[in-house]
C-alpha cells in the first residue's frame, strides 16, 4: 500500500555530516541505484514503491532488519513501499531512545498532516489516535490503539516494539477489516503492516521502513488504494523520521 507507513522531504538539523555515496554502509544491496546512493549520501529519504519484496534495497544483515522482511513476507503483500534514511552516529548516540519516545506517543499521532494527490488538498493522516491498552517497557513493548482514518474508519491496531543496545523495531498491524466507504473490503484484518527499524550499521544509524499490504488487485480499487493506503504508510514513516 502506496500507507502509515506525506509528501515532505525530510530535513535534518543543520550541522550533521552525511556520507558520501561511496561511504554508506555496506546493508544495501545491488536494488539501490546509483542516483538513490547518492541521494542516501547527501542526507535525503528515499522514498519508493517496488513490486516485490525481492526488490527491496536492503539486506538481512540484522536480527531487526530480518523480522521486518518476515514480518512483510508473512501477509503476501500486493502493495509494497520502502522508506530509507540514515544519520550520522556521531552526536546521534541516543537516538534509539529518541525513536521509541515518539513511537509510543500515540496520542500525537492525531493532526499528522497528509497530502492527497487524489484530491490535491491536505487532511489528517489519524483524526483520532487513541491508547486502548499498554504492556511493557523500553525494552519489548505492545500496545494496542484505535486510529481513526478517513475514509476507513476506526482501524484497530496492535503496535509492537523491541530494543537493544544497536537496534530498534518497531510493527504496527490492523486487527479489524477496513472498508472503503463503508462498500468494499480493502483489507482484511492482520494484512496491513508498517514496519519501522533502526539499526546501527558501521559509523550510521541506517533507519529502514517498510509499509505492506495485501489488498484486492481490482481494477476499480487498486489506483485508490495504491495511493490511499500506501502514501499513507509512507507518511507515517516520514513523520517518524522527520522528528529524529
Amino acid at each position: 500500500m502506496k500507507t502509515r507507513l506525506i509528501t515532505i522531504l525530510l530535513i535534518i538539523a543543520s550541522g550533521l555530516s552525511f556520507a558520501s555515496e561511496n561511504k554508506i554502509p555496506n546493508c544495501f544491496n545491488s536494488n539501490l541505484s546509483k542516483k538513490d546512493r547518492e541521494a542516501l549520501g547527501g542526507g535525503q529519504v528515499i522514498i519508493k514503491s517496488v513490486d516485490s519484496l525481492d526488490e527491496l534495497s536492503i539486506k538481512s544483515n540484522t536480527p531487526a532488519i530480518e523480522k521486518a522482511l518476515k514480518a512483510a513476507k508473512s501477509i503476501k503483500p500486493a502493495y509494497i513501499a520502502e522508506i530509507i534514511h540514515i544519520i550520522p552516529y556521531e552526536g546521534n548516540e541516543n537516538l534509539l531512545q529518541k525513536i521509541d519516545s515518539i513511537v509510543i506517543d500515540i496520542p500525537s499521532y492525531k493532526g499528522i498532516p497528509y497530502f492527497s494527490e487524489r484530491s490535491q488538498q491536505w487532511f489528517e493522516l489519524y483524526s483520532e489516535a487513541i491508547i486502548t491498552s499498554e504492556k511493557g517497557d523500553i525494552n519489548s513493548r505492545d500496545i494496542s490503539a484505535d486510529l481513526t482514518m478517513e475514509p476507513f474508519g476506526v482501524i484497530n491496531t496492535v503496535i509492537s516494539t523491541k530494543t537493544t543496545d544497536s537496534s530498534y523495531y518497531y510493527e504496527s498491524t490492523n486487527t479489524n477489516k477496513l472498508m472503503y466507504y463503508d462498500k468494499f473490503t480493502c483489507v482484511k484484518p492482520y494484512k496491513m503492516k508498517s514496519l519501522i527499524t533502526a539499526t546501527k550499521q558501521g559509523d550510521y544509524w541506517v533507519l529502514y521502513g517498510i509499509g505492506a499490504v495485501n489488498a484486492p488487485e481490482i481494477f476499480f480499487l487498486q489506483n485508490r488504494i495504491e495511493t490511499s493506503f500506501m502514501n499513507r504508510i509512507k507518511t507515517f514513516c516520514q513523520f517518524i523520521f522527520q522528528k529524529l
